[in-house]
């Protein structure tokens, strides 16, 4: 079984906030049945506004004269549009959920798509960040599709009861419409600031995310540190800030809510004190009466939903304003110009297939050739040192024109997707997730080779814990430090790339396992570099580059047959 480093794909563009929501609403085919589902709940909420006239005809027509046969007929007529009603919801509902989820799915493929981007990104979001940015805030922007919907069904029953109150009373029924666009003019006056305490909700929620999760994944270190009270005091502060936001946006959308339904109901009590009036005057039947009282009770819930409108799109423009920015960061390397020369196609570890590389290492005077399986060894002048070396290789640091050569192309034009199909260079620091120690190290359900088990060390280490199908613990949390390291190099030899470049891979390992381990990374295949400080590793080296002198020094030097250094 064998590794294979991939990039996160195509680097999203930056979207800004409408195109987010035609996203939502329209892509892969979703405007069709968002259409047709709003059509749907439209004619719920037609039915819903025809209930309350129904029975004023019913009143009027049937059970006033003492009609019969009309009672029978119209009391037919209510109870289809009760069937209509009750089925047009379900159907709207569950064909919601698929516009809905699906618009969720896109969203939250397109920002993981950006965070995986093998061009980077200038600033990165920490792992609370990213998470909100993930889950909460594709939420709430995928919501869209529902306020589209519940808006157009809300609107629609405003138009039925303002058209059946002027067919009743054309004072009523335009004292509705006025009073309704006045109403929906003071809400949205009234909503301004929600976006503004919405999108400061939503960054405090996400710092206090990320503190947490730096807290969890660092835990073993702050309790070597002794520091798990400032660690503490500090996700406190955080969190804190979190609650403030949070509490703010809450109380401003409970004040905004409860203003709308004090507005709604003094709307109910103007609408059926003239209606009463009219009645007394004769100018309303018993029926229409009725009709009228139960339509500025069904008015109220419709108003005091459209008085939530605003608010509801001020959530949701905070949220793809977060988005649109993430998607819009720059990338950390350049992209190339379209007219860039094609990648090389590497062959797996060890296939005669390759093509050279060249390496010239920042201060360093000759170049460095990494001919098909060689063992080649560079020496840093420190740690920080040894992990830039690493970071630039790997393309988490955008590397100079002309510092790695691909088949003769420049890795900067050829960019990280492309170097990384070549070259794999993994972190020193690699994360174990929960699970197997098979899930840990190869592909889902492959076999790990035992080449590489042997090369790592990690035969005991499976024997230890009691086979490869066991569980590690959250982050290897069952593991030594030096178990843990091994099994992160098990899965960097594991790779497809033709060269593997390994930082201070044995650090948290005794010296008789490291020069076990040194041995074994000779005898395999493929091309290895090891960017290391320990003479052990560097012993076994076919060739080894000291960077620790001046620059422009030509300090590399090749190994004797038996290992010893020069």
């Amino acid at each position: 079984m064998s590794r294979t480093e991939k990039g996160g794909g195509g680097r999203e563009p930056g979207i800004p906030t409408g195109e987010l929501f035609r996203i939502a609403l329209l892509r892969g085919g979703r405007g069709l049945r968002l259409g047709l589902t709003t059509l749907a709940f439209m004619l719920h909420q037609l039915c819903e506004a025809l209930v309350p006239i129904l029975i004023g005809v019913v009143i009027d027509r049937a059970l006033e004269p003492g009609d019969s046969a009309a009672l029978f007929l119209w009391l037919g007529v209510l109870a289809g549009v009760f069937l209509t009603l009750s089925l047009s919801y379900q159907r709207a509902a569950a064909a919601m959920v698929g516009v809905y989820g699906y618009a969720e799915q896109e969203l939250r493929r397109m920002a993981v798509t950006r965070l995986l981007d093998p061009w980077g990104m200038r600033r990165r979001p920490g792992p609370g960040e990213a998470l909100s940015l993930v889950t909460s805030d594709t939420y709430r922007v995928a919501g869209v599709s529902w306020s589209v919907t519940q808006q157009a069904a809300t609107v629609t029953a405003i138009l039925t009861a303002s058209a059946a109150l002027l067919l009743i009373s054309v004072p009523l029924g335009l004292g509705v419409i006025v009073g309704t666009v006045l109403f929906l003019l003071l809400m949205r006056r009234l909503a301004a600031p929600l976006e503004a305490r919405g999108l400061a909700e939503q960054g405090s929620a996400a710092r206090a995310g990320e503190v947490a999760t730096d807290m969890i994944t660092g835990l073993r270190v702050l309790t070597g540190m002794n520091a798990r009270a400032e660690a503490a005091a500090r996700y406190r502060a955080a969190s804190d800030e979190s609650k403030r936001g949070t509490v703010a946006a809450s109380r401003a959308v409970l004040a905004y809510s409860s203003l709308s339904l004090l507005l709604s109901g003094v709307f109910l009590a103007v609408l059926a004190g003239a209606s009463g009036l009219l009645a007394l005057d004769g100018r309303l039947t018993i029926g229409q009466l009725v009709t009228v009282l139960g339509l500025a009770q069904f008015l109220q819930g419709s108003l005091a939903h459209v008085g939530t409108f605003a608010s509801n799109w001020a959530h949701k423009r905070a949220s793809a304003r977060r988005i649109g920015a993430m998607l819009a960061e720059p990338p950390l390397v350049t992209p190339p110009a379209p007219a860039s020369p094609a990648p090389p196609v590497p062959g797996p570890r060890g296939h005669s297939r390759t093509v050279p590389v060249v390496w010239h290492p920042p201060g360093h005077g000759k170049p460095v050739e990494l001919p098909a399986g060689a063992l080649i060894g560079v020496v840093p002048r420190n740690p920080a040192h040894a992990r830039g070396l690493s970071d630039r290789l790997a393309g988490r640091v955008p590397p100079e024109r002309g510092e790695l050569l691909i088949d003769g192309a420049d890795a900067v034009d050829l960019g990280p997707e492309a170097v990384r199909a070549h070259l794999t260079a993994p972190p020193h620091q690699g994360t174990l997730f929960t699970g197997t120690l098979r899930a840990n190290l190869t592909a889902r359900d492959g076999t790990p080779d035992p080449a590489v088990i042997r090369a790592a060390m990690l035969d005991d280490v499976l024997e230890h814990i009691g086979g490869a199908d066991t569980e590690i613990g959250e982050h290897g949390r069952r593991l030594s430090g030096g178990q843990r390291q091994r099994l992160l190099l098990a899965r960097a030899l594991h790779t497809d790339s033709a060269v593997l470049v390994l930082d201070e891979p044995t650090t948290a390992v005794d010296p008789v396992t490291e020069a076990r381990i040194a041995r074994g990374l000779g005898e395999l295949p493929g091309t290895t570099v090891l960017i290391t400080a320990s003479r052990i590793l560097l012993s076994a080296c076919d060739r080894v580059v000291d960077l620790t002198d001046t620059p422009g020094d030509d300090t590399t030097r090749d190994n004797e047959p038996n290992g010893s250094l020069r």
